[in-house]
């Protein structure tokens, strides 16, 4: 009788942590010090404490409440009690996006996982802060992108890790621990179906430009933006970016910043897409590119000298002398 009342908690304990496919489960046995601390963890977290990282939404963190122009993807709590249970259920499938370079070499759905920064276990947990015994998750992008916003307690044996440290895997096939994927915050479920800037369908998902107009560009026609603004070489290099594109309208202040997005440019076309970064990066450090044929290597003459080597090595250069820019 005891174990099978110990096998129904334990199968009730796994419904209601809210487990995908492919999640790994830790099972920590804490030090007879923490027990009263585990025991206020285990009872907040049976009274809904934290919303669960595969069911969190941080796209509000990337839009506005106001609803100008093509601005109007955010949901009120209203809206989103309104939908079907099966819309429901396809939006909290997809609140997260990555690009799988390994596997699919697409945009997948992602999910959302965090360990202890130091010995990179899952088995945080997590607070606000280090003397905060609440438990709270990541409340914005920023949280899971940028280092030390949220803390916490590892339960690792030996470990006094206390800071969090979030990343996301591809939900679509089999993943190792050590797995991860680049986040791309700026797509995101067409939730109200707001139609294309360029072509007017309404299509899911869709990125989020980041300007005062938040407008909306479905992912087909974002690859045909950046392909074609790859072959007119428009792409503006920015020093605290790098290579990117603003809105398609043009809108000011609206460069992407996480430039893995242009990720769906395909292999072939990202390379392509480095190779011209890498030359505007040499051209603005006053450098020059080699004019030898089907070479074009990047070169920074040095100070005060009249010719400039291309040097021959690792797959790069041709090995020849070219009369540096100040001698010519």
């Amino acid at each position: 009788m005891q174990s099978e009342a110990a096998e129904q908690k334990s199968f009730a304990f796994e419904r209601g942590c809210d487990l995908p496919e492919q999640s790994t489960v830790h099972v920590v046995l804490p030090p007879s010090t923490s027990t009263q601390r585990s025991e206020l963890v285990q009872e907040q977290r049976m009274d809904g404490g934290m919303e669960s990282l595969t069911r969190l939404d941080l796209s509000g963190s990337r839009l506005t409440n106001a609803s100008e122009g093509l601005a109007v993807i955010l949901e009120t709590d209203v809206s989103r009690q309104a939908n079907s249970v099966g819309h429901t259920e396809a939006k909290a499938h997809s609140s997260f996006y990555v690009f799988c370079k390994t596997v699919c070499k697409a945009v997948q759905p992602g999910k959302l996982r965090v360990r202890c920064r130091d010995c990179k276990q899952g088995t945080l947990t997590l607070s606000r802060c280090m003397t905060s015994s609440l438990l709270q998750g990541p409340c914005c992008w920023d949280d899971v992108l940028l280092p030390n916003r949220i803390y916490g307690v590892c339960q690792s044996q030996g470990c006094e890790g206390r800071v969090a440290e979030f990343y996301l895997k591809c939900a679509s096939h089999p993943t190792c621990d050590n797995d991860s994927s680049a986040a791309l915050d700026l797509i995101m479920p067409n939730t109200r179906r707001v139609p294309c800037i360029t072509c007017t369908d309404i299509m899911t998902p869709v990125l989020v430009f980041q300007c005062a107009e938040r407008h909306v560009i479905c992912l087909e026609c974002f690859h045909l933006y950046c392909v074609t603004r790859l072959n007119e070489r428009q792409f503006i290099q920015e020093p605290l970016v790098g290579y990117s594109l603003p809105c398609a309208a043009g809108c000011p202040d609206s460069l992407i910043k996480e430039v893995h997005h242009f990720r769906v440019l395909g292999d072939e076309q990202y390379e392509r897409y480095q190779r011209y970064a890498a030359e505007e990066c040499v051209l603005q450090m006053g450098g020059v590119l080699c004019p030898a044929p089907g070479c074009g290597a990047g070169l920074l003459p040095v100070d005060d000298g009249r010719r400039v080597c291309c040097e021959l090595g690792n797959g790069l250069g041709c090995g020849v002398q070219h009369p540096s820019q100040s001698a010519a």
